[in-house]
């Protein structure tokens, strides 16, 4: 039972890195925009927040307490910023100058992934309040210490873990149940019938994108701030979580509501290898995740269900004067 909790109780802290990416990118996907700069995109995300948390720890004198809610306020803050920029960049080359989705999407995971290494790796390593603010984060909701097993499990994720739940039903909602989220579905299904009914197709892909992608930065944070405790590593893989959400987008149908699931199965099967000893059991569990990914989609293709088909306008630019 104790292992049981333990891997629960990370599984959770690990979903939200996914629950986050996904929300973001079924966002920009529900507009059109096949970004596969998704992975980069998280990495700005990790390296904003991480930025703006050392900022203010840094600037905290050593013996005053940190602000929890000052470090999640400011570390969000950066993080959506530096990934709202990466997405702004996204749409100047797709929705302004036409170049195909595909190319420019790859090349800012190159390029974001390339960058924020370094980036990262100038940053000072081994500060200890910036530990410190990764812990307070995670330790926010003590209720669980009085609720036995059951609020060990599920009840002591970090705010990152339950904001992550809430935001993706809130999105949820707003896609299926509003006029921006009806007006943003046309525009992912059918750009020109949109276009034809008045709605603004560029400043829709613009807001859609450049949102979307503010949430996918968030992810990068929690992996670092939250997952890793405030710990900086240049090579720890947060474009990998990058691309794994990219599946869950389709695993889930578009729906963010879906992918929490999904994204909790996942992060049980990204921590599993803890409670093995043995360096190469250990790495072959690594790989779980994403073998069981790819075999699902494969499956999935083969039977070709409706129910997992894309906008139908996904990954096409819009020619307003080919209408």
């Amino acid at each position: 039972m104790v292992t049981l909790t333990l891997l629960v109780k990370n599984a959770i802290r690990y979903m939200a890195v996914y629950i986050f990416g996904a929300t973001g990118d079924t966002i920009i996907e529900k507009g059109g925009h096949l970004n596969m700069g998704v992975p980069g995109i998280m990495f700005f995300g990790a390296y904003g927040g991480i930025l703006g948390t050392l900022l203010y720890v840094n600037g905290v004198p050593a013996d005053a307490p940190l602000n929890t809610a000052l470090i999640i306020i400011i570390s969000i803050i950066f993080a959506t910023l530096f990934a709202a920029i990466g997405g702004l960049i996204y749409c100047v080359l797709t929705v302004s100058l036409k170049c195909n989705q595909n190319i420019v999407g790859l090349s800012i995971t190159t390029f974001g992934i390339g960058l924020s290494r370094y980036l990262i790796s100038v940053l000072p390593t081994g500060n200890l309040r910036l530990v410190e603010a990764g812990r307070q984060i995670q330790n926010l909701f003590p209720g669980y210490m009085s609720a036995g097993t059951f609020g060990e499990m599920f009840l002591s994720g970090s705010f990152f873990t339950y904001f992550a739940i809430i935001l993706a039903v809130v999105v949820s909602v707003i896609l299926a149940k509003t006029k921006v989220g009806l007006n943003l579905r046309a525009v992912g299904e059918n750009p020109a019938s949109a276009d034809a009914a008045g709605i603004n197709v560029n400043a829709y892909r613009y807001l859609s994108t450049i949102i979307g992608s503010a949430i996918v930065g968030i992810g990068g944070l929690v992996f670092l701030l939250d997952c890793h405790s405030g710990s900086i590593d240049p090579t720890d893989a947060v474009d990998s979580y990058g691309w794994l959400t990219l599946s869950i987008v389709i695993l889930s149908a578009w729906h963010s509501w879906i992918s929490i699931l999904i994204s909790f199965a996942i992060g049980m099967l990204n921590v599993l290898p803890i409670i093995f000893t043995d360096p190469a059991v250990t790495n072959l569990i690594r790989t779980i995740p994403y073998v069981a990914t790819i075999v699902v989609l494969i499956v999935a293709s083969v039977l070709g269900s409706k129910k997992l088909q894309p906008p139908a306008g996904l990954g096409q630019n819009y020619f307003r004067e080919d209408r």
